[in-house]
């Protein structure tokens, strides 16, 4: 943008205002009236990284390539109308002396489904008649040199399962009710049920076993201001703790008298335990009033710009997934607009989800879905975001994309700029002319302090003028697209004051 503070205001001035990088992305913490109008204070489904405005993420059904260079997609079976968990199983063949990679899932019937990655078959089996009575905890481990997927959760009617995608899972009663797992020197730990103030661990290299003595497992009861425990994350040699004010360190190498605990970081607001993730060698969490990075030490408060989206939301079920160096969060956002979006004209948990490139730090926001399941699946063939959705079309499995498209549908594309005075609270304004590059259908809304003026543009390959003669003292425009080839640039508005 470019305008001077410090123009000689005569009877009429003229003034440019350039918008030729949207990259500066969006700005909900400043006050809108001081904010440059190349920054948006709304905006959703499109991608603004390179500077122009391009479509934004999507989703479109799952697709694996399998052996023979061909792909497939995962039917859901008869019964399922929703999926509930998603795991990745690796599991090494010795006859065949490869890794066998698994889709397993868990369904809202209570059953277990899997399916074979690499092979043409698409259909995911029902793992017997075995059934849990809540939403389970996956956990990868090899037990006695067996590759094995263990499942558990925190219904005390539900057992501890080891399967070892072959055979009928080996039940395990003794184990306590389970929030989540992880496993760090040798052994399982996990947060557990009830009034969830205890971190319990299973016997050294052997999760089956939970018996409570000196020589096999145990807990440490943890009753402090950082309130409940409620997820686990094993790095740099440390168990971290995942509470719902605060992160406990434990330190739990050689014998249970070894065992450290060390408390580091009290939050002044809740921490939304599911959407803690461990993203390279840090911990990027949601809080009630925010994202954050926890560097093992210190937390640094990131996004910032983001910040009034999470007012006056319950982010309870958001979740977090790390992938490809971007950290992904499911949650519900306030956009605090008369726009609804997807799956906002129905019942729905989640509305939005958040990239964040850690590199970068540029960040993307698909608006008008609601993710109930997110998993990184990481194979020698692909790496992909697997999705199930709370609502909507919930039988299928779905995959992030970047074509501005849910299930072949073009979602609504919107970028709006600051309302503002320019700095001249006490001139008129008469907005004159606005330019603009898109080759697609494009409307134009020009909000002043009295209405708002709507212009319906049809793409071209030359920069399109748009003649407004609008007096205001304030104004804003916003931009917005249906279409899935967008590529909109070069914005410009002349005016005068006077």
């Amino acid at each position: 943008m470019i305008y001077s503070e410090n123009v000689p205001i005569t009877s009429k001035t003229s003034l440019t205002l350039k918008i030729s990088d949207f990259s500066k992305g969006v700005n909900t913490r400043q006050d809108e009236n001081v904010l440059p109008l190349n920054y948006a204070i709304n905006s959703y489904n499109f991608s603004f990284t390179s500077g122009a405005l391009k479509n934004g993420l999507g989703l479109k059904e799952l697709s694996v390539p399998t052996d023979n260079s061909t792909t497939k997609s995962f039917n859901l079976p008869t019964g399922v109308n929703k999926l509930l968990n998603i795991w990745h199983f690796r599991r090494y063949n010795k006859t065949l002396g490869k890794f066998e990679p698994y889709l397993v899932s868990y369904a809202d019937n209570g059953y277990f489904y899997y399916g074979m990655l690499d092979d043409l078959d698409s259909h995911l089996y029902q793992l017997s008649n075995f059934t849990f009575n809540s939403k389970p905890v996956g956990v990868n481990y090899r037990i006695e040199d067996l590759d094995c997927l263990i499942f558990c959760s925190p219904n005390s009617n539900d057992d501890f399962a080891v399967w070892d995608g072959v055979n009928y899972p080996v039940l395990y009663a003794n184990a306590p009710e389970i929030t989540s797992a992880v496993l760090y020197a040798g052994r399982l730990f996990v947060t557990t049920g009830g009034d969830k103030s205890q971190l319990w661990f299973s016997d050294d290299l052997d999760p089956r076993n939970w018996t409570v003595n000196q020589f096999a497992g145990g807990y440490i009861e943890l009753t402090d201001e950082r309130g409940c425990l409620n997820k686990v994350i094993e790095t740099n040699n440390y168990l971290y703790i995942i509470r719902d004010f605060g992160i406990t360190r434990v330190s739990a190498w050689g014998e249970q008298t070894d065992f450290i605990v060390r408390n580091l970081y009290l939050s002044t607001g809740k921490i939304y335990s599911n959407s803690a993730v461990l993203c390279g060698d840090d911990i990027i969490m949601l809080c009630r009033d925010g994202l954050y990075l926890f560097d093992g030490t210190d937390t640094t408060k990131i996004c910032s710009g983001l910040d009034k989206y999470f007012t006056d939301v319950d982010n309870e079920n958001a979740i977090g997934v790390f992938i490809d160096g971007k950290y992904y969060l499911a949650c519900k956002l306030n956009f605090d607009d008369d726009k609804i979006v997807g799956c906002e004209s129905g019942a729905n948990i989640n509305n939005a989800l958040i990239e964040y490139d850690i590199d970068t730090r540029e960040i993307n926001i698909l608006r008008g879905v609601d993710i109930g399941v997110m998993t990184s699946f990481q194979t020698q063939k692909f790496s992909k975001l697997v999705i199930a959705l709370n609502s909507g079309n919930t039988t299928k499995l779905m995959e992030l994309t970047r074509d501005g498209q849910v299930f072949g549908t073009s979602t609504k594309k919107v970028w709006t700029s600051p309302f503002s005075d320019l700095g001249y609270p006490a001139k008129q304004k008469i907005l004159k002319k606005f330019y603009i590059n898109t080759q697609s259908a494009l409307k134009l809304e020009i909000k002043t302090e009295k209405m708002t003026y709507t212009f319906n543009l049809k793409g071209d390959v030359a920069p399109i003028c748009v003649p407004l003669n609008i007096k205001c003292k304030k104004f804003s425009f916003n931009l917005e697209t249906d279409s899935s080839d967008c590529a909109i640039s070069d914005a410009e508005l002349q005016l005068y004051l006077a």
